[in-house]
C-alpha cells in the first residue's frame, strides 16, 4: 500500500530491495540518529541494512506495517506501525534524517493514521520515546497522547542513562 500524504510526501511499503538507499541515507546521518536509536550501531554495510529491514518488515508482532519515508522522491526515513495489539493499540516507531527535519512529516504521518484509523484497525496510538528526545515527545504530544508510564535505565549513550517514557493518544470513534 503506497500513501500519498501531499505532493512530495509519500509512504511506501518498506522493501528489502531499499537496503542500499536506506543505507545511504543511515550512513549521512549516523551521529544524529545515533543520540536515539540503538540499532544505527549495528547497521554498518547494506548487508547490514537489508537486516534491520528484513527483521522489521517480517516480524512476527501482529499487524505491523513499516514505510519508508520519501520527501521529494528520495528515502529520508522510515515510520512503522510496530505492532497493533488485541485492544487496538498501536505502537509507532519513525526516524527521519536531518534534512526532513522540521516540515512536520511524522506529524503528517501520525495525523494520516489518526484519520484512517478505522482501515488499520487503531483506536489508540502509543508512542515509545526517550526521555531526551524531544521532538519525538512532542510528535506524541502534538498528536494529542498523553504520558502513560516510565520504563527506567532504558538506554544508555555516552555513559548517560535514559529512561523510556510512554505516551498514548485515544483516538475518537
Amino acid at each position: 500500500m503506497i500513501i500519498r500524504l501531499s505532493d512530495n510526501l509519500v509512504l511506501k511499503p518498506l522493501l528489502l530491495s531499499d537496503a542500499p538507499a536506506l543505507f545511504q541515507r543511515i550512513e549521512a546521518n549516523r551521529s544524529m540518529l545515533a543520540t536515539y536509536l540503538y540499532w544505527v550501531k549495528d547497521v554498518v554495510d547494506e548487508a547490514s541494512c537489508w537486516r534491520y529491514i528484513d527483521e522489521r518488515a517480517n516480524s512476527e508482532l501482529p499487524k505491523r506495517q513499516w514505510f519508508g519515508v520519501y520527501v521529494n522522491d528520495e528515502v529520508s526515513g522510515v515510520f512503522a506501525i510496530k505492532s497493533i495489539d488485541d485492544n487496538g493499540c498501536a505502537e509507532l516507531g519513525y526516524w527521519l534524517s536531518e534534512h526532513a527535519h522540521g516540515h512536520g512529516v511524522i506529524s503528517r504521518c501520525v495525523d494520516y493514521l489518526a484519520t484512517h484509523r478505522d482501515d488499520f484497525g487503531i483506536k489508540a496510538l502509543e508512542f515509545h520515546c526517550l526521555s531526551k528526545n524531544n521532538a519525538s515527545i512532542s510528535i506524541a504530544k502534538k498528536a494529542g497522547a498523553n504520558y502513560v508510564s516510565t520504563i527506567t535505565d532504558y538506554f544508555e549513550l555516552d555513559g548517560q542513562i535514559q529512561d523510556l517514557l510512554v505516551y498514548r493518544a485515544e483516538l475518537a470513534p
